[in-house]
């Protein structure tokens, strides 16, 4: 039969001349089960080296949500942190200062062997006083590797260089500018609370000028550079992680977090403002996948409450006035400061 091809009757191993294909080629004349349309020979072997296989296309599977009883795991998970970090502080704080007022007491006996009980027990309780800031410096410390491991094993594994990538020069104008605005905001808001609650700030100025920070060396270090890593580890990196799995919105794990952070303060005077800076910090972290930000600005807001910023601002009226102005100047510049870092992206980052 003669057509666009010629069968020759032969059935089994029989030629096919397809003397036109359909890409126009020729086939030729060699038997179709030994030869491909490209020349190559099936013959029961592997198309190109591979064994052959249909593509399926894949099928899409949406992500699986976690049950109610995961999402009350990971909320309590996002609580322990701060937890962790207060008794962490308490019990390290402890343990130093009392090894510290021990040795200081039995090196005063060694010097004086007839001193009596009650001028040691003086010695031993004037010792607690003066290391409570090494106790401090001496939690910051050992926290850094507590909860820098716990972020690293409980959380995502966070890529160091892909964090390091997503600070581009706007995010760390950001932070160093929001650090600066950030000091001033929460000046307004102390020059405030000591026209509503007098009492409450001067116990807190009190709290301050026992810790010495800007005079001691221990508690300046604690505070300037060591606090801003181990905080941002704890509220941003731990707390913000777990609460974003436990809660349906970023806003309301925003909001859990920075409420831990001025809590972790312990005294109403930093815990309110602390809240307002933390909300700031999250957002940072959350608009560019990293902590390094958050921690830059961390730094330049402690760095500039212990050096500079009442220096600076001296000229500002201690009134209520002064500080209602400044608070709803600072607070309109760090709004703008969020319209200048955009849009919380909703890909998954390292942070």
């Amino acid at each position: 039969m003669d057509g666009n091809g010629t069968y020759n009757g032969q059935q089994n191993g029989a030629a096919w001349q397809q003397q036109s294909a359909g890409n126009g080629q020729a086939y030729g004349s060699q038997p179709y089960g030994n030869q491909s349309g490209n020349g190559q020979a099936y013959g029961g072997q592997p198309y190109n080296g591979q064994p052959y296989s249909y593509p399926y296309p894949p099928v899409y599977q949406p992500p699986k949500k976690d049950g109610i009883g995961k999402k009350i795991g990971y909320f309590f998970l996002a609580l322990s942190p701060a937890a962790a970090s207060l008794i962490l502080q308490l019990v390290l704080s402890l343990v130093y200062v009392l090894i510290a007022a021990v040795i200081e007491m039995v090196s005063y006996m060694g010097q004086h062997p007839a001193a009596s009980q009650s001028v040691l027990t003086q010695i031993f309780y004037q010792a607690l006083q003066e290391h409570v800031t090494g106790g401090v410096f001496f939690y910051h410390l050992l926290s850094l590797p507590i909860f820098g491991l716990w972020y690293y094993f409980g959380c995502k594994r966070p890529k160091l260089k892909q964090s390091f990538k997503n600070v581009t020069w706007k995010a760390a104008a950001i932070a160093v500018l929001g650090g600066v605005v950030l000091c001033l905001f929460s000046t307004s808001i102390v020059g405030i609370e000591q026209y509503v609650l007098p009492g409450i700030v001067e116990d807190y100025v009190d709290l301050i000028e026992s810790v010495d920070i800007g005079v001691d060396v221990l508690s300046t270090v604690a505070a300037v550079f060591l606090a801003p890593i181990g905080e941002e580890l704890v509220c941003r990196g731990l707390i913000l992680y777990y609460a974003k799995k436990s809660l349906p919105r970023f806003f309301l794990a925003n909001i859990l977090q920075a409420a831990m952070f001025g809590l972790m303060h312990m005294n109403w005077v930093q815990g309110i403002y602390a809240f307002a800076i933390g909300l700031f910090l999250g957002y940072l972290v959350e608009r560019y996948h990293s902590l390094l930000p958050a921690m830059l600005l961390h730094f330049v807001v402690n760095f500039s409450t212990t050096y500079w910023i009442d220096k600076a601002f001296f000229w500002v009226p201690d009134a209520l006035y002064a500080y209602a102005i400044m608070f709803v100047v600072t607070l309109a510049i760090i709004l703008l400061l969020v319209l200048w870092g955009g849009k919380i992206s909703k890909k998954e980052g390292c942070a």
